[in-house]
């Protein structure tokens, strides 16, 4: 299993492929006996989706005390 902490795109560089091609590669090097898990911010849900991966239904959260 491998978790994915951070991903990040600046929002110029977003729709050019470059969040697809980071977990593309991150997926080669892995090889296919690797399973890729994140947590993704909400309004990056979207793209996860679109590039296949499936959301999780038993992740859970304890948020931070300010």
């Amino acid at each position: 299993m491998c978790y994915i902490s951070e991903l990040a795109v600046s929002q110029s560089a977003q729709g050019l492929g470059i969040g697809k091609g980071l977990m593309d590669e991150a997926r080669r090097q892995l090889g296919p006996s690797v399973a890729i898990s994140l947590i993704s911010m909400p309004d990056a849900v979207g793209f996860y989706e679109r590039i296949g991966m499936k959301r999780m239904a038993d992740a859970f959260w304890f948020s931070r005390e300010h």
